[in-house]
């Protein structure tokens, strides 16, 4: 089986290949924003010469090709979305505009303190384009209001006179009883059949009225663009040759069908960053890390993501530009600093600030010769000498870096290559600060975690922000530039269906509840129909569980049960291993034995495995020579420092800083007193120095 995966970031769209015979292509090229589908295939195009094919010679051949996408993310971030129309039960229409009622609500920490910045989440709806329709379905799903269709009829065309090119439907209750809003849908599509529909008792039924609502708004925005892109991208496709199973990376985790998230996009917004931490999830499986700090450093962001245990922790209340979302996502934090965030002199303060805006893709930092003159982290690094090329053909401008970064050197009052040491100060400053955040304020030390680093610019700064955070182990995967598409390339299909309930005791499972576990499970089933037919297992995993909570609180854990019984001894498990996770989370002794457990949701979870071609490169073994040398900054002073080829080390080789590691894609920086090794997969491991024997900077200080 071959198994293309395919990554489009903020700056670049990588791609990996996967062939039958063990052979890995990759391809790196520029994101072309507005026109992401030319950065696709031109990447997949760079991949495909990488194994001396043609582009359709490759297509041809593949059976599966798996990409992680940031369209919807970009509508949703930039405001380029469809207009939406949202029809809400009658006397319901100021969910969306009220929000929490919380302008603090969702915003990063520094700006949660200024109230300049404190507001509301954008709105995706105007107020003039939220209509109440008379209905109304009680708690328990009982009907008190019927559906006034007539007066349905006129909201709808009324949000078309008002230019609506999507409508969601989030009536009170829906998550019990959809009844009303599937026959909005019926009128929808009687009075305007062009339409995207969004029905918040499908996409999330989930208790929780400005979630669910936000939700809903959220998928309808960014479903036309989304469904256009991915239609047209699966033509493009196929008339290239390609005949196999077009997937989609979900935010949740695996992959599904494409054809299945047309309408369902707001699966996808985060897809990108979950193919590179489920990804982290399998090396560390591979290499026996179970617990894995996953730091991806890209062109534009900075994600941080945890493997506790071998499993994927889920976000309670995920949000995505402030937005609230009630469907499930893999826990994921983000700042704006990757290699094209752009330096500058905060103007109130007079100090160094770095991101979160971005140089991009185009023109991008200056060095890339593109028209860029702001200075940019990737500048930075140019400048002292710790890069020189990027993407195996391009060579960077060292002149026009330093250009950049000049005026920024002269308002702070420093050498231009100080100034530089400066940037790279500071944005590993923040990456080390998010990665603290993302663990310690979970309950996580991140002592007990290897962190993995991966994502073009990763292997230039972990030497450095990892240090200061005190984990076990730095390991750089092999294809760590393309991580998050080999991520996608290697993730199995999986889907999962829930209902959230009004609470109720836990001991009061109904037969009710039994009979929607075989519903969601039907449902699951149902996306993997057709599928042994395209080549794979069609072995089925399923997982049932149920939503648990203690009386009066929010937020509810997720515990498994059997799929084929739920007897009283196996309710009884699941209350303990409720209690036990509890724990976990929230402390020993928390869980007291006497607080009532409710019953909140119930959740089926299917998995269909794909099998990967064994990829693995046969290393040889050998002393390291380095390929060359050149003039890098470290420490405040210059050093004629070695560049070795990745490619041409061999298993167990050990690099001592200062030193460079380069492969066709990416830079590693070893600083001085840190030593690398070369594993027998081709992963590169970086030594960190525990604050119990001797401290990096003692190290440094001592090697200087």
């Amino acid at each position: 089986m071959q198994i293309v995966g395919i990554d489009t970031g903020g700056t670049f769209t990588d791609t990996v290949i996967l062939t039958a015979d063990g052979r890995v292509g990759v391809g790196k090229a520029l994101t072309t924003h507005g026109r992401l589908m030319e950065g696709v295939i031109t990447s997949l195009g760079v991949a495909s010469r990488s194994l001396g094919k043609s582009l359709r010679e490759i297509l041809d051949t593949t059976d599966i090709l798996s990409h992680g996408t940031t369209v919807g993310l970009n509508a949703l971030l930039t405001g380029t979305g469809a207009k939406v129309g949202l029809l809400v039960t009658a006397g319901f229409e100021a969910t969306l505009p009220m929000a929490r009622s919380n302008k603090v609500h969702g915003l990063p920490d520094e700006d949660s303190i200024n109230a300049l910045k404190w507001r509301k989440p954008e709105l995706l709806v105007p107020r003039r384009r939220i209509i109440g329709v008379r209905e109304r379905i009680d708690v328990d799903g009982n009907v008190i209001v019927p559906l006034d269709e007539e007066q349905a009829r006129l909201s709808i065309r009324q949000l078309v006179a008002r230019g609506a090119e999507a409508i969601g439907i989030a009536l009170m209750w829906s998550p019990v009883n959809g009844s009303h809003e599937r026959r909005l849908a019926e009128l929808v599509a009687e009075e305007a059949p062009s339409l995207h529909v969004t029905l918040s008792s499908e996409l999330a039924p989930r208790i929780g009225e400005y979630e669910r609502t936000a939700t809903v708004a959220m998928n309808a925005y960014v479903a036309p663009l989304v469904r256009d892109y991915l239609t047209s991208l699966d033509e493009a496709l196929r008339n290239e040759g390609f005949g196999g199973l077009f997937l989609i990376v979900t935010m949740g985790g695996g992959v599904r069908r494409a054809s299945s998230l047309c309408d369902a996009p707001v699966h996808l917004l985060q897809s990108g960053p979950v193919g590179g931490i489920m990804a982290a999830r399998q090396v560390g499986a591979r290499l026996g890390h179970a617990d894995v700090l996953a730091t991806d450093v890209g062109g534009t962001s900075f994600d941080v993501g945890l493997v506790v245990g071998g499993a994927l922790p889920a976000a309670s209340r995920p949000r995505i530009d402030r937005h609230s979302l009630a469907v499930p996502a893999i826990d994921l934090s983000s700042i704006g600093t990757g290699g094209g965030s752009i330096a500058y002199v905060d103007p109130e303060l007079g100090v160094l600030r770095v991101g979160p805006q971005s140089a991009g893709s185009m023109p991008g930092p200056a060095c890339y010769g593109r028209g860029g003159a702001q200075p940019t982290v990737t500048d930075a690094a140019v400048v002292l000498g710790h890069l020189d090329r990027l993407g195996g053909a391009l060579t960077l401008d060292r002149a026009a870096a330093r250009s950049a970064i000049a005026p920024l050197a002269s308002r702070l009052g420093l050498e231009v290559e100080a100034a530089a040491e400066g940037i790279l100060r500071v944005a590993n400053a923040q990456m080390a600060d998010l990665v603290r955040r993302a663990s310690v304020q979970r309950g996580h030390d991140p002592r007990n975690f290897v962190l993995y680093a991966y994502g073009g610019a990763a292997p230039q700064h972990v030497g450095r922000y990892a240090a200061e955070i005190g984990v076990k182990a730095i390991v750089i995967p092999r294809l760590a530039p393309e991580f998050s598409a080999w991520g996608a390339a290697s993730s199995d299909l999986r889907t999962s269906y829930e209902i959230e309930l009004p609470a109720r005791p836990l001991q009061d499972f109904r037969d009710g509840e039994i009979e929607a576990f075989g519903r969601l499970e039907q449902r699951a089933r149902g996306e993997f129909e057709g599928l042994v037919e395209a080549g794979l297992s069609g072995a089925i995993e399923i997982k049932r569980k149920i939503g648990l909570k203690f009386s009066r609180q929010l937020h509810r854990i997720d515990i498994e049960v059997p799929v084929s019984r739920l007897g009283s001894a196996d309710i009884a498990n699941a209350e303990a291993a409720f209690r036990s996770r509890y724990e976990q989370i929230v402390g020993r002794g928390s869980a007291h034995a006497k607080s009532a457990i409710e019953l909140a949701a119930i959740v089926v979870e299917a998995r269909m495995p794909i099998a990967m071609p064994n990829a693995a490169p046969a290393l040889t073994r050998g002393v390291p020579l380095p390929s060359r040398y050149r003039k890098a900054w470290f420490l405040g002073r210059e050093w004629e420092t070695p560049v070795f080829l990745w490619d041409e080390l061999g298993a167990r080789a050990e690099i001592s800083g200062p030193a460079f590691i380069e492969s066709e894609q990416t830079t590693a920086v070893i600083h001085p007193g840190q030593m690398a090794t070369i594993d027998e997969d081709g992963n590169l491991t970086i030594a960190v120095y525990s604050a119990h024997t001797r401290s990096l900077s003692s190290r440094i200080e001592e090697f200087a």
